[in-house]
């Protein structure tokens, strides 16, 4: 516990990864609130008090990838909620649905149907943008049959 910290000290402008809890004296929530997003970083955060309703709205307003009510680790532990860091912290987010997408790729398949294929000259032409009135009303009307 390091105790009269300032927000010029490299412990408050920099993550320390470490079991480190730096205090400092401020004159009310608010402005506890501004040291807190006044950084570049945003790995994490908690916010401590015995009227949650007021730990958790204050907790909604910190800029960081998690933040706890009256907590300090048990985020690491919810394995279906996102993990990850915003502004300078972290590389992404682990956990949750968010987290299983950064393994996957998107991709987009399109092929003409062979009862198709040999309009696809003459579509490419109409079709292209912007349309036509005309090819505007034949897209609604095949729509509107097709599916």
């Amino acid at each position: 516990m390091l105790a009269d910290v300032t927000p010029e000290m490299a412990v408050m402008r920099e993550e320390t990864f470490g079991p480190v809890m730096p205090v400092m004296r401020v004159a009310n929530a608010e402005e506890a609130l501004r040291i807190a997003n006044d950084t570049p970083l945003g790995l994490s955060g908690s916010v401590w008090s015995r009227d949650e309703a007021r730990a958790r709205a204050l907790a909604r307003r910190i800029e960081a990838g998690s933040v706890l009510v009256n907590d300090v680790l048990v985020n690491y532990f919810c394995v279906e909620a996102p993990l990850g860091g915003v502004k300078g912290s972290g590389v992404g987010v682990r956990h949750g649905p968010e987290g299983l997408r950064q393994f996957c790729r998107l991709e987009t398949i399109v092929e003409d149907h062979p009862l198709l294929g040999w309009l696809s000259p003459f579509l490419a032409r109409q079709l292209a943008f912007p349309y036509k009135a005309r090819t505007q009303r034949l897209l609604r009307w095949f729509m509107r049959r097709f599916y």
